[in-house]
């Protein structure tokens, strides 16, 4: 199948690659321009990667200082852009956890993450615990042993002869919390599903348990209440597993805090981290260990990992750069006036009879988008209805570009229930902006719920 775009760009020789009808010829800021001169706003940041907008003068100063003087070495050697990230990061960590392992992405991170929780309990002579237990409808990346991790029928369903057979338990969900309990009082129930799962796999078996702050699938950006990750953190320790927090998505800054567990009273043993600590410009990742799983490899247990470009200099100069943006420009209080904002047109979203939520945190904001019902339950879209095709396109045609969690049928999971979209804009987005952008995703939502409407 043949696949052209835009100004008649030919993809045919990119494998398996069909993008949105738009070639892209620059970005500034939020904006996006294509070939054809037309301006769009960059309303996902990518998929909530593009933290600090397109052409930040201090990332992009700190490209061309580290290429003057050198942008790969062994790594063996003293890289010291690698050293002054881990620094850094230490800097802005939760307390107690200093460490950082550095590779080129999110999957990777997650890989690196389950990998050490694994040596770690060899380590200590607990060589039985291997298992990690995840979510339903997770997702924690795209290579095999990340895939094993994640719930989503529409990325596994090719791979599933191949993968690890993991345990996977129920996320917290506001929608399925009874009437007459409070969220902490569910929140408790959920969470005693992962001891449930520790009891029946035993413990000795199990090595790990891996969650995002946000939710996944069709529950992506509900925050649970502490409570649930108490208990969690509980469970966690009475057990002997370590406690994964996936922050690709909401680590440094997304949130408002440099992490989305920084909003809570309890502490993950191991934070896997991207997108955000480059703002997408280079491949950046990287695994954040506590104290106490560091000093067990530190009495001289190696960990049997790598990767060529961990910790690769160039790759750190903007690590360093966007820390020190965020620091220095006050990003996080930027996000947090900007989310005020943000969710101020949450209730001119729900108006919209298709909208059955609209949820979130600091520059993170969900739709999720549904078939209306006369009983006023919440319906999904089928395939053959073209639901995420037509509303890119209405996006598109109102000047916004936005990120879904499912674009594309090889990606398609088997949904419960509405089709969450993602907006999740830079932090230097401004208040005109902002408002400015909101407008026009509310004339696209009018023109898609049109168009879902007519036969």
């Amino acid at each position: 199948m043949s696949t052209t775009t835009g100004n008649g760009t030919n993809w045919d020789n990119v494998f398996s690659y069909h993008p949105m009808p738009v070639d892209l010829a620059s970005a500034d800021g939020v904006f996006l321009f294509d070939t054809q001169g037309e301006r769009y706003f960059d309303a996902s940041g990518g998929p909530f990667a593009v933290s600090m907008g397109h052409g930040h003068p201090r990332l992009t100063k700190a490209i061309a200082e580290q290429l003057s003087s050198y942008a790969y070495v062994h790594p063996m050697l003293g890289n010291l852009r690698r050293a002054d990230l881990c620094d850094r990061i230490a800097e802005v960590a939760p307390k107690g956890m200093r460490a950082s392992y550095l590779v080129s992405g999110g999957s990777e991170a997650v890989e690196t993450a389950i990998k050490i929780a694994r040596q770690y309990h060899v380590a200590r002579g607990n060589g039985g615990k291997h298992k990690i237990i995840s979510n339903y409808e997770s997702y924690h990346g795209m290579t095999l042993a990340t895939m094993s991790l994640s719930g989503n029928p529409g990325t596994t369903r090719h791979y599933d002869p191949m993968m690890l057979q993991w345990p996977k338990i129920e996320q917290y969900s506001d929608y399925r919390k009874p009437e007459g309990l409070s969220r902490d009082e569910w929140g408790v129930l959920v969470a005693r599903e992962l001891e449930k799962s520790i009891l029946y796999h035993s413990a000795d078996t199990v090595a790990a348990y891996i969650a995002t702050p946000h939710g996944c699938g069709s529950d992506y950006g509900v925050v649970p209440p502490d409570a649930y990750w108490r208990e969690i953190r509980r469970i966690c320790d009475e057990n002997d597993v370590l406690f994964i927090a996936d922050e690709v998505v909401t680590g440094f800054g997304r949130t408002g805090k440099w992490f989305g567990m920084d909003h809570y009273s309890v502490d993950p043993d191991m934070i896997a981290f991207a997108k955000g600590v480059s703002s997408s410009y280079v491949p950046l990742g990287g695994v954040i260990v506590s104290d106490a799983v560091n000093d067990v490899f530190n009495k001289g247990v190696g960990f049997v990992h790598g990767f060529t470009n961990g910790g690769n200099a160039l790759a750190c100069a903007v690590g360093c750069a966007v820390i020190e943006a965020i620091r220095e420009d006050g990003l996080l209080e930027a996000v947090r006036e900007r989310e005020a904002q943000l969710f101020s047109y949450r209730d001119r979203l729900l108006a919209h009879p298709n909208v059955a939520d609209v949820r979130g945190w600091g520059l993170f904001m969900v739709l999720e988008l549904v078939k209306p019902d006369p009983d006023g339950k919440r319906n999904f879209f089928a395939p053959q209805d073209q639901a995420e095709l037509k509303f890119q396109t209405a996006m598109l045609r109102n000047g916004v570009a936005m990120y879904s969690t499912l674009y594309g049928p090889n990606r398609r999971p088997v949904m419960q229930r509405g089709l969450p979209m993602w907006i999740a804009p830079a932090f230097i987005i401004c208040e005109a902006e902002m408002a400015e952008m909101m407008d026009r995703i509310d004339r696209a939502l009018h023109q898609w719920e049109q168009g879902m409407t007519m036969p």
